[in-house]
């Protein structure tokens, strides 16, 4: 199809954080390649606030994951009432799978998963299947090369208003202006990527004894650990807010940290898309898998292991029996590399 007839579009990306954040480069190159099209999609109603105030979006359709096969039905009638010229199934998960041959378009596209590749990397450490692939920020617009767009190179992004700060912040203790120092996300949604609690903690205490910024612990609700990472230590240096933010109040929050020491999970892509730097803790995926986050001044302490990567999400049962990989990171080592990014962001910001 020529490019001046596209004028309608739909993206179909359901979930998960941290994807349909690394999705959001491919919108805005979309958008730069047909600056006057109509551009849709559709995410899990949970995950509405990662595009509700995107500008390079027209209409932003949900659906929840309680719907079932009704939801679904109901989607598809949606989509087919718009007459769409291209739907991208940007997810290519059993439901959009389902989907995408009852859509009626002029043209689809397809996200491209290496299922093989990656199987056999993973499987039997044919690491050199995987090495040096793409990021997932360009591997999300390379299916639509042929409608001419092309990865801008620019990173993800995040857009959200300010208008409930003030309100928040009084809530939370905070000041409506300046920096809340340092964030700390030790959770993510599969356990077997996560750091110790004990080490955050031991980490945290280290850093409290270094520095005079404040922290901010961030966490979901199911996250309980996060009440033993902060315990005992001072509420006017470290705030904990597990379980006390909707997800677009994570964002007001997350966007003014100076930095943040995360586990590979999707609020740590938040705060790159927010322009955070992270020190990311790296154990059972690995740089190959295309997660890196964007950021230059972002820090990665990894350890180079023949069984790594061993799972696409670290969900795989540790062959070791215990994750050396996350193991043999050390709180120093972690304190050492947060202090140290925090020096050279304050150098800049004097300079």
């Amino acid at each position: 199809m020529p490019k001046r007839d596209v004028r309608k579009i739909l993206i179909l990306r359901f979930s998960s954080l941290g994807d349909i954040v690394m999705a959001t480069a491919m919108i805005r190159c979309l958008r730069t390649t047909f600056p006057l099209a109509q551009i849709d999609m559709v995410v899990r109603s949970d995950f509405v606030h990662l595009i509700r105030d995107n500008p390079h979006l027209d209409r932003k359709l949900s659906l929840s994951r309680k719907d079932g096969f009704k939801g679904l039905l109901r989607l598809r009638n949606e989509i087919n009432r718009q007459h769409y010229d291209l739907i991208y199934d940007a997810h290519r998960s059993l439901r959009t799978t389902l989907l995408m041959p009852f859509l009626q378009a002029e043209e689809k596209a397809y996200f491209k998963k290496p299922y093989v590749k990656r199987s056999l990397a993973l499987t039997f450490k044919w690491k050199s299947l995987i090495r040096g692939s793409k990021r997932m920020l360009e591997r999300y617009v390379d299916p639509l090369a042929s409608f001419g767009v092309f990865y801008d190179g620019k990173g993800p992004e995040i857009f959200t208003p300010d208008c409930e700060w003030p309100k928040l912040a009084h809530r939370l203790g905070f000041t409506e202006t300046g920096s809340l120092g340092i964030g700390i996300i030790p959770s993510a949604q599969w356990p077997g990527k996560r750091w110790a609690p004990e080490h955050f903690r031991k980490t945290l205490e280290l850093m409290l004894e270094r520095t005079q910024q404040p922290f901010v612990v961030f966490g979901g609700p199911s996250d309980v650990f996060c009440s033993d990472i902060v315990r005992g230590f001072p509420q006017d240096r470290v705030v904990n807010t597990q379980g006390k933010l909707t997800l677009g109040e994570v964002f007001q929050v997350l966007k003014r940290v100076k930095l943040c020491l995360a586990n590979d999970t999707g609020l740590m892509h938040v705060a790159d898309a927010l322009g955070i730097p992270n020190v990311l803790i790296f154990g059972p995926t690995n740089a190959d898998m295309g997660c890196l986050p964007f950021h230059p001044q972002s820090r990665i302490l990894e350890h180079s292991l023949w069984c790594r990567p061993c799972s696409k999400n670290g969900q795989a049962p540790c062959i070791r029996g215990k994750r050396l990989c996350l193991e043999l990171t050390t709180p120093e080592q972690v304190s050492s590399a947060t202090l140290e990014l925090l020096g050279t962001l304050s150098a800049e910001s004097t300079s």
